[in-house]
């Protein structure tokens, strides 16, 4: 359910090359347990900022990030302890609005009603992305 959520938010899975990767700091490893998934926001901000999100499969909640690899914690943008559906909007809108807007993303411009749908992002952001 939380997959078939995301989808509808515009979030895409990211597919893990490697559980283990290295953070800037010392090198060190960090394991991402297969239980984690993270997904990518199909759209941008105005600025360049990309969203991601981190999923449980067995836990409630969502951490947003600005990476999929979070190495510091200037790159969380909010962690969630439940799956309220109108938690995670409200952070996606706070996300997009402190970064101005939605870009257009690699998607054709029929996705455009999703952003305008699930985002509710102003009318002005809208046609700044077209």
């Amino acid at each position: 359910m939380k997959d078939t959520y995301l989808h509808n938010l515009g979030f895409v899975p990211l597919v893990p090359s490697y559980s283990l990767f290295h953070s800037s700091r010392s090198g060190e490893g960090a394991y991402i347990p297969p239980t984690d998934v993270r997904y990518q926001h199909i759209y941008t901000a105005q600025d360049g900022a990309t969203l991601f999100v981190y999923s449980w499969l067995h836990e409630p909640g969502y951490m947003l990030t600005t990476c999929e690899n979070v190495s510091s914690m200037t790159q969380i943008v909010a962690e969630l302890d439940s799956d309220d559906p109108s938690q995670l909007l409200h952070q996606i809108e706070v996300f997009f609005g402190q970064h101005g807007g939605v870009a257009l993303s690699l998607v054709q411009d029929n996705q455009t009603n999703l952003q305008a749908l699930h985002l509710r992002t102003p009318a002005d952001a809208r046609e700044q992305a077209a």
